[in-house]
């Protein structure tokens, strides 16, 4: 009987090993886990603060392309303004040239009459 109990004790010993084997194991893989946990966390921090960076510059970039739109559509007007204004001043000129030459005919027409009637 004496043997059968060394022969329990030892397998027990044995089974206790195995399981302090297998704790400590386990220990290790959740230490690795743990730790990459850590990493993944600290991988997600930074890409949602790259992410705000990102979606500031986005908005940034949109406002910009806005006042660009803007600029580009008051240039458009202006330059339509710019072009009707030139029309209107070229329509002005040859109502000016015609006027002088009619004034000019009609003081020709005038001085010469005006002679004619000296004789």
């Amino acid at each position: 009987m004496t043997e059968r109990i060394k022969e329990k004790m030892n397998q027990l010993r044995l089974d206790a090993d195995h399981a302090i084997g297998r704790a400590e194991e386990a220990e290790a893989k959740n230490k690795k886990y743990e730790q990459l946990l850590l990493e993944k966390e600290q991988e997600i921090s930074s890409l949602q603060h790259r992410l705000g960076l990102s979606d500031a510059e986005l908005e940034k970039a949109e406002q910009s392309l806005a006042t660009h739109k803007s600029a580009s559509a008051e240039s458009e007007q202006s330059k339509q303004t710019s072009e009707l204004l030139q029309r209107k001043v070229q329509l002005l000129e040859e109502e000016l040239d015609a006027a002088e030459k009619n004034l000019k005919e009609t003081v020709e027409r005038y001085v010469s009459a005006v002679a004619i009637s000296r004789f």
